[in-house]
């Protein structure tokens, strides 16, 4: 073999082992570029599943306007994202300034005129306040007198009258305290008798599926006073009381009035006082 054939080979085999080292190196590279690149999108997928994302200015700016101090304080425990969000001050500075615009908002003077104070503080002393005055306002009336029958019941071992009284035949102002009497002289109950039971009942629109016991109460009759029955059952813990009082005609048992009272105040009901009362019983 000449020198030169020599030299080609060598020259030859030299470039075929750089191209063969070079084509590896750059598959290499590939490989390790699409593991990378993989990898990365994996990262990707689970921090998209396990670390959610803060909800935009936007969604805040749409959702905090109706959202309680309670509310908002749950949603920041969702994560620390939400946390840090959800007590922004901004936020809360945000929903002082909407409220503000509403007539007669308390936010507005709370904004003019408190200083050196949180506004999630001022927010959550705000809606503490308006919550109790919304628990504190009456019920919404879903019935009325003209809806109810009375029924009176008097009796003792040997003598007895029962009276039907429609509320639609009672007459009384807006601001009448509710007192109703029924006439029992039938009853020829006198004076001075033992065991007298009396019985009132209240019937909705002459249905005897909503039908409550307002009174039932024995006792001896007495032309001097009446009185006042046992604690009547309230659902919003009022310590109420029937107030029964007879009248005679001579010594014969003639009419028995009855009304109620809180014991508390010793105050009256209202007719519209006496309906939300009645209401609780025979509508929920």
């Amino acid at each position: 073999m000449s020198l030169s054939s020599s030299v080609a080979r060598v020259l030859s085999s030299s470039t075929a082992v750089k191209q063969n080292h070079l084509k590896r190196k750059r598959n290499d590279d590939i490989t390790q570029d699409k593991a990378v690149h993989v990898a990365m999108h994996k990262d990707d997928d689970e921090r998209e599943h396990t670390e959610p994302s803060p909800p935009s200015w936007g969604v805040l700016d749409v959702l905090g306007y109706y959202m309680e101090p309670e509310t908002l304080c749950v949603a920041s425990c969702v994560s620390t994202e939400w946390l840090n969000c959800f007590s922004s001050e901004d936020l809360w500075k945000y929903i002082m300034i909407a409220r503000s615009a509403q007539p007669s908002s308390p936010y507005k003077f709370a904004l003019e005129n408190t200083e050196n104070i949180s506004y999630k503080h001022l927010v959550s002393t705000v809606e503490r306040d308006a919550k109790r005055r919304r628990k504190d306002k009456p019920a919404e009336l879903k019935i009325s007198l003209s809806d109810l029958s009375f029924i009176v019941h008097v009796s003792t071992a040997t003598k007895e009258a029962s009276v039907l009284i429609k509320g639609k035949d009672l007459e009384f102002g807006p601001n009448d305290k509710f007192h109703i009497e029924a006439d029992v002289s039938n009853s020829g109950i006198v004076v001075g008798e033992k065991d007298v039971r009396m019985t009132w009942q209240v019937v909705f629109k002459s249905s005897w599926a909503n039908f409550s016991t307002l009174v039932d109460t024995t006792r001896s009759l007495d032309t001097s006073y009446g009185w006042f029955t046992d604690e009547l059952q309230d659902k919003d813990n009022r310590k109420l009381v029937g107030d029964v009082k007879p009248s005679f005609n001579g010594d014969v048992l003639h009419k028995i009035g009855f009304a109620m009272m809180d014991s508390d105040g010793w105050g009256s009901l209202l007719v519209d006082g006496f309906l939300r009362y009645l209401q609780r019983f025979l509508l929920e």
